[in-house]
C-alpha cells in the first residue's frame, strides 16, 4: 500500500482503531479521574489569562460553547537585541480518548518552552459520555466531534485570537503540533488555516480531510512508527494532491506524499538518523517537509513519556519540532 498513489488507496478501517485507542485511554483516564476530573470535564473555575509563569486552565467562547485549554507560560519573556519581544505560541493537540494534560505529560513541551521562552497551549477536544472519549473533528473520521460536526478549526482560530488579544503573541510564530487524532486535526488546521499557522508537526497522524487544499505551502515535520497499530504507517490519505510527489517518496506514508506534492517538492534525501530512525528530507520545495520514520516504532511520542506504548528514545520529537518551528516563521 505504501507504494500506491494517494488517489487509488482504499479508505482504511479507522473507526476500529479509534475504538481500541479510546478504550485504552479511557481505562487510563478512569485510574486518574479524581486527579484529572477538572481537565476532562472543565469543572474547575477558569483562570484569567496572565503572563504569570506556570500552567493554568482557561476557556474561550466558540459560538454557544465554552472550550477549555491549558496554557503554559515560561518563567522569562523572550528577548531580542536586549528588548522584550512577543511570545511564539505552540499549540499541542492530544489524541483520541485523552486530554490536554495527557499530551502535556507525553510531549514534555513545557521544559522546552521554559528554555526557549515560548507559550504552549494544550486544548481539550470534545468529550462523549463521562468525558472519556475526547476527540477532534479532523475531517471524515471519527468519533463524537466528527459525528456532531464540531467546528474545531474555529476553536483553534478563536484560541489564537483570544490569546493574542490578552498577551503579546507573535502572530508570525504560531505553530501547531498533534499526536494521533490530534495529528489528524493538525493536518486539517494546516489545510484550512495555512494563512495563520506558520508550520506544523504531526506525530503518528494521518490525513482524513477529504477536501484539503492548503492556501499556502505549509512547512511540515512528521514522526511515525512502522509498527503503529492505531494509526497505521500506511494509512490512506483522503485527499489527492494536484501534482505528483517525488518518485523517491514511494515508501513514505500517503499523508506525507500528499504534503510533499502540495508543497511542490522535487527530490528526496534519506539519512540514517540513529540505529532505528531514518530521516526523509524533501528538497526543492516551496515549504520544507521532513519525515522521521521509527522502524518498528509504536503509537507513541518519540522521546516523550509513555502512554501505554513505549516511545523510542533515539530521537526527541518535541525538541526536533521546536527547532523546525524556530526556522519557519510565517513571514
Amino acid at each position: 500500500m505504501i507504494g500506491t498513489s494517494a488517489s487509488t488507496l482504499a479508505r482504511p478501517h479507522l473507526p476500529a482503531r479509534f475504538r481500541r485507542a479510546a478504550a485504552r485511554c479511557a481505562l487510563a483516564a478512569l485510574a486518574t479521574l479524581a486527579l484529572d476530573g477538572c481537565l476532562l470535564g472543565g469543572s474547575e473555575p477558569l483562570a484569567a489569562v496572565s503572563q504569570a509563569p506556570g500552567t493554568a486552565q482557561h476557556g474561550v467562547q466558540v459560538g454557544a460553547v465554552t472550550r477549555t485549554f491549558l496554557l503554559h507560560v515560561p518563567p522569562k519573556r523572550p528577548r531580542r537585541l536586549g528588548r522584550h519581544v512577543a511570545y511564539p505560541l505552540v499549540i499541542v493537540l492530544h489524541g483520541s480518548g485523552a486530554n490536554a494534560e495527557t499530551v502535556r505529560r507525553m510531549s514534555g513541551m513545557d521544559a522546552i518552552a521554559d528554555a526557549e521562552r515560548f507559550l504552549v497551549a494544550y486544548p481539550n477536544g470534545t468529550t462523549g459520555r463521562l468525558g472519556l472519549q475526547s476527540d477532534w473533528n479532523a475531517g471524515e473520521c471519527c468519533g463524537t466531534a466528527e459525528s456532531q460536526n464540531v467546528d474545531d478549526v474555529a476553536f483553534i482560530r478563536q484560541l489564537v485570537d483570544s490569546l493574542a488579544s490578552r498577551m503579546p503573541v507573535d502572530r508570525d510564530r504560531v505553530f501547531v503540533a498533534g499526536f494521533s487524532d490530534g495529528g489528524r486535526m493538525t493536518y486539517r488546521i494546516a489545510c484550512e488555516l495555512g494563512a495563520q499557522i506558520a508550520a506544523v508537526a504531526v506525530v503518528s497522524g494521518s490525513l482524513v480531510d477529504a477536501h484539503c487544499d492548503p492556501r499556502r505551502p505549509v512547512p511540515l515535520i512528521a514522526f511515525h512508527g512502522t509498527s503503529d497499530q492505531d494509526v497505521a504507517y500506511a494509512d490512506s490519505s483522503y485527499s489527492t494532491p494536484r501534482r505528483s510527489p517525488p518518485s523517491a517518496a514511494v515508501s513514505a506514508p500517503p499523508a506525507i506524499r500528499f504534503w510533499s506534492a502540495s508543497n511542490g517538492c522535487q527530490t528526496v534525501t534519506l539519512k540514517r538518523q540513529s540505529p532505528h530512525v531514518t530521516q526523509m528530507h524533501f528538497d526543492q520545495c516551496a515549504a520544507e517537509v521532513v519525515l522521521y520514520t521509527v522502524e518498528e516504532g509504536l503509537h507513541a511520542w518519540p522521546g516523550g513519556a509513555s502512554d501505554g506504548q513505549e516511545p523510542t528514545s533515539e530521537i526527541d520529537a518535541s525538541s526536533l519540532a521546536w527547532r523546525f518551528f524556530a526556522r519557519h516563521p510565517l513571514h
